[in-house]
């Protein structure tokens, strides 16, 4: 996906969350990060708050070079969504059972680093 697709995805995502009943927002407001890396055969990790009851969402978008994988876990350590295919794109929606604060991890299975972007409802 382009980058340019990633930013339009992006904008839908922070359209649905202010505007719909359905999707959670995010605690804080949704989110969007450009440029974020993560380096070689690591990972990289953030907790974020969602609201319980609602349709909660993370997408997650390489540059390319590696395979990315992500996986949100709750805040007992409950790994609650993940998306572990071969691509650098990734994707997680489930409805948390409860508002608390989430792990978000972001692994690299590469051997070099790879450049994301990260979108939240």
């Amino acid at each position: 996906m382009t980058r340019h697709c990633l930013k339009a995805l992006c904008a839908a995502l922070v359209a649905c969350a202010v505007g719909s009943v359905v999707h959670a927002e995010h605690v804080s407001g949704p989110r969007a990060e450009f440029g974020n890396i993560v380096d070689a055969n690591s990972s990289v990790s953030f907790l974020t708050t969602f609201h319980g009851g609602m349709t909660a969402e993370i997408v997650v978008d390489g540059d390319g070079d590696t395979d990315l994988d992500l996986y949100v876990y709750d805040e007992n350590g409950n790994l609650i969504a993940s998306d572990t295919d071969y691509t650098d794109y990734c994707i997680a929606s489930w409805v948390p059972n409860w508002t608390g604060e989430f792990t978000v991890v972001i692994q690299n299975r590469g051997s070099v680093y790879n450049k994301y972007d990260i979108a939240t409802n």
